[in-house]
Parts: structure tokens; sequence; C-alpha cells
């Protein structure tokens, strides 16, 4: 607020944990006490509007905050339907985190040592149709829409890679933001905040003397091939073939960003595993023509069965291609369901005349950087 020269009154609009205001209000009830700021809370659960509505009367700040119930499924919009509704100087948000229960139990790495501070986030309050970067994005395109409603759009992110995302959105609809860091002990959340007004947002934060070491991302080039109509299903295909489970993050005209996880090292020793399958498909066919003589279509279905059960088998468990012998490596459940993945990344894909110019980051994963560059080195050896 100094930043833009605004001083009492003002007025803040919280849409504090999943489109609301949260049970105990308590972004709006520090902003009244130590600010004097007047404020609005939304809510669209019941439970906690009657909470939130009884802090505040305990505290006598009724003159202060305002708590509605929003009974719509818009963030900011239900506070505008009003021609002569309220102008806010700022709005701000700790949006869900999690797209859903799955998500948010698999956030933490069984690796990683117990959190030191407790989980109190009841599910509605951390979970969303979306996630994050999406719940942040359907407050950008809100803002569009009453961007001389509130002076300053502002909102936490809590995850690094969703506010690069949303700096990319905001840049590519030319508006004006700043970001900054909130670090408490081993927690690092990040702040944005965009506006429509002639401000000079460079005046709220001045530089971080010390930059942190930057995880600088695996780039290549793949060239376009004579033979493929379409090289971004190419490389998705190559993506199946490795059994690496990859989401679609953002889409846009010539970029696409996956979120990619590989559960085991499907890339490793594919030399040795083409011998076992070429034998085994010559024995196949031999014995598909000798003893059932049936049509080539079909023994070529066949044969495709056989390979794909053996394939699955050989990522499953341990084979000795010599020996004949296999050794499980889980006695009552799946690797997958077991372990987390042992490479976790993002993978930028940009398709600019025709060929593809990819960036994989590094976030996660017991195999390292390492196992993310033999990904890579597999995906430009079957590149053809």
């Amino acid at each position: 607020m100094s930043a833009i020269n605004k001083s009492d009154p003002i007025f803040g609009l919280d849409i504090e944990i999943f489109l609301g205001t949260g049970a105990c209000a308590i972004y709006p009830l520090l902003a009244a006490v130590k600010n004097k700021w007047h404020m609005v809370g939304l809510e669209t659960d019941s439970e906690s509007l009657q909470h939130a509505t009884y802090n505040i009367s305990k505290n006598n700040l009724q003159n202060y905050i305002e708590v509605k119930e929003n009974t719509t499924k818009s963030v900011l919009e239900y506070m505008f339907l009003d021609e002569n509704s309220q102008t806010f100087e700022f709005c701000m948000c700790n949006p869900p985190f999690y797209t859903n229960i799955e998500e948010l139990w698999e956030s933490r790495s069984p690796a990683r040592p117990e959190p030191k501070n407790g989980f109190t986030g009841s599910p509605h309050e951390l979970i969303t149709e979306g996630g994050e970067l999406q719940f942040c994005r359907k407050i950008i395109e809100e803002s569009k829409l009453h961007k001389d409603k509130i002076l300053i759009f502002t909102t936490m992110v809590g995850h690094k890679f969703n506010l690069k995302e949303l700096i990319i959105d905001l840049k590519a609809d030319g508006i004006k933001y700043t970001t900054t860091e909130f670090c408490q002990g081993r927690v690092t959340r990040w702040g944005l905040a965009w506006t429509y007004q002639n401000y000079d947002f460079s005046k709220m934060f001045s530089p971080r003397e010390l930059k942190p070491k930057k995880n600088v991302p695996i780039s290549f080039s793949l060239p376009e091939l004579n033979e493929c109509n379409d090289n971004m299903q190419k490389l998705k295909n190559i993506l199946q073939d490795l059994q690496i489970i990859h989401k679609v993050v953002t889409k846009r005209k010539n970029e696409l960003v996956l979120d990619i996880e590989a559960m085991s090292n499907t890339w490793s020793n594919q030399r040795r595993k083409r011998r076992i399958l070429k034998r085994l498909s010559g024995d196949q066919m031999k014995k598909v023509k000798n003893d059932l003589e049936i049509p080539t279509n079909e023994i070529s279905e066949k044969i495709h069965h056989n390979t794909d059960e053996l394939q699955k088998t050989i990522i499953d468990k341990s084979i000795d291609p010599l020996e004949g012998t296999s050794h499980n490596l889980s006695n009552s459940k799946s690797l997958e369901n077991q372990t987390p993945a042992i490479v976790h990344g993002i993978m930028k894909i940009n398709n600019k005349d025709k060929i593809l110019h990819i960036e994989i980051e590094f976030i996660n994963g017991s195999a390292g950087k390492e196992g993310l560059h033999q990904i890579v080195q597999y995906i430009k050896n079957n590149w053809k």
C-alpha cells in the first residue's frame, strides 16, 4: 500500500482457502488489528462461515470485518454482481494446492524426514479441481473483468513451477506483475501480485542479495522425421513405451508442458531386452505357423500380445536371459505402489518449424539427474 501511496481507509478482499476466508478468518483479523484495514472475507462452507463470524464478534471487530457467503462457483465475480459494489485496494488468496486426495498424499516423498509442523488443513481447504495452477488462473481470468474494482490482485503460490507458469500467462497478456518469496524454517512459498493500474511495481521489493542456485534444465532438439506426420505424438509414444506417466500441465498453440514420472527404470539394457524379444518372437512365429495354421494377420496379433506380456515381465521382474529364471521384486504389492517415482520432472516442448525444442527440469527422484539424462539419451536414440 505504501508503494502505491495508499493510506486509510484501505479495503481488502480475502478469498482465503477454497473460495473462502476460512474457519478462523485469521488474515482479516490480523489486517484489522494490526493495520486498521477494512476487510471482506468470502466463504463457501456454511460451518466455516459460522466460526469466522463468531471469531470476529468475540474480538469486537464487526466494524472492520464482514464475512459473506459465496453461493456461486466464481472466485471474485460474486462480489461485483451489483453495479454499485465496493471497490477494494487489494485482494489476497491462499489457494488449495492439490487436484485430488491421491495427489495430496503422494506430494511428500517417504524418503523425506517427518515434517516439523503439524498437518492441519482439511480436504476442502487443500483440494480443488485442477489444483493450485488452475485455481490461480481462474483468479487471473476473472481479474480481467474487474480490473478497476480491485487495484492490486495478489495470491500466494505453493509450487514454484506453478509460479513460472502464471508469470508466463501474465506476460502473454501484457499484465504488470511482481513476485516475492516467503521463507520460514524449511518452508518456502511465493507471492504473486498483478495490476491493471499505472503503478510502478519495482518499488515494492528490492532484489535479493544472494540468488539461489538454479536447477539448470536439460535442453535438446529433435529434428523433423520424414515418415512422421506428428512429431509431438511420436514423442508421446516414446514416453508410453517407457511407461513414463505424463500429465498435461499447460497446452498452448505451439507449446506443451508435461509433468513426467518414471516409476521404474525401463530405459536401461535395451539391447538385451530386444534380443530376448526377438528370440521369443521367432519361436512364437514357428509355433503358430506349424500348429495353428492361422492367417498372417492373426499371427502378428498373437506375437504382439506375447511380446507385450514379456516386456511387462521384464520390467516388473529381474530376468536372467541365459538361465531363464525370474526373481520377484515384490511379494505383496507392485513396485509402483511401494516406491515413489525414481525420476520426476517437468518437460517443456516447443514445436517450431516442425522441430521439437525440449527442456526437461529435474524435480526429484532416487535415480537423480543422471536418470533424467538417460531418458533423454533413450529418446534421442529412438528418434527415427
